[in-house]
């Protein structure tokens, strides 16, 4: 059986390991007394005790050797990736030279940890297919692209429908949006999946961070690239065909050096 580990477990092994920051999580510990704090990390230790993942050697804690390594990784890395499927399955990828540590969200909210191989594997046999799930092979649009702020788009996936088309109006130009948002709302009512993909990368104690969504349906697939416009953060939304997602996925990273390039001047 694969252990599971809640969000306080995992914040104890990061403070073991003197994690600055860990992408993906907040500090559960923030608004416990001192006493509260030290029951949870008897609590986590006796855990992973029976887990055989942890001992007390000569007085110094010793971690299983590939859970120490992946909580290492984790602990140091300058690379996350987060994928979130259907706006509920999660999963946050911890990048090494060569490794990636998967911490994958489970449904009673715990984290089960796998260790992948290379970061290149990672990205081609799964964070790609998994950001192209529901993807068909079909040709896209007429490419027009339109701009909506991330808070609209959030809510029509909920509703799987536009519901605030006036909103659209004040920021963005002409009228070919009318039409373009027509074909986005049918794609919303035929929905099979929406997943959103994030990067944060660290240099110089700054997270740079860079993000797009996919939304996939039986009409069209759509490719929404974040964007700053008038100092408004926007999601910029076009038909995309499957090798197109694989691009845009490809320009987030191009993206997220570009700003690494300019925190570095």
């Amino acid at each position: 059986m694969i252990p599971t580990f809640t969000v306080q477990d995992i914040f104890v092994m990061m403070q073991t390991l003197n994690t600055k920051t860990l992408i993906g999580f907040s500090n559960p510990f923030e608004h416990l007394t001192k006493y509260e704090i030290e029951r949870e990390w008897e609590k986590t230790y006796k855990k992973l005790h029976k887990l055989n993942l942890i001992d007390l050697v000569d007085k110094e804690i010793k971690l299983e050797e590939n859970f120490g390594n992946a909580l290492w990784i984790m602990s140091r890395t300058n690379m996350v990736v987060e994928i979130i499927k259907d706006g509920t399955e999660k999963s946050y990828f911890y990048f090494s030279k060569d490794h990636v540590v998967e911490c994958k969200e489970n449904d009673d909210s715990e984290f089960t940890l796998y260790v992948h191989g290379t970061p290149d594997y990672v990205w081609n046999n799964v964070i790609y297919p998994r950001m192209l799930l529901g993807v068909e092979s079909r040709s896209n649009g007429e490419g027009e692209t339109i701009l909506i702020p991330t808070s609209s788009y959030n809510s029509w996936v909920k509703a799987r429908s536009i519901t605030d088309v006036q909103n659209l109006e004040s920021i963005n130009s002409g009228e070919i949006w009318k039409s373009v948002s027509s074909q986005l709302d049918a794609a919303l009512k035929s929905m099979v999946h929406n997943n959103r993909l994030m990067v944060f990368f660290k240099e110089d104690n700054h997270w740079v961070i860079e993000g797009m969504h996919v939304l996939t349906s039986p009409r069209n697939n759509w490719t929404f690239k974040m964007v700053k416009k008038d100092n408004k953060e926007l999601l910029e939304g076009k038909q995309s065909s499957n090798l197109e997602i694989v691009s845009e996925i490809l320009d987030v990273l191009v993206r997220m050096q570009n700003q690494q390039t300019t925190l570095n001047k």
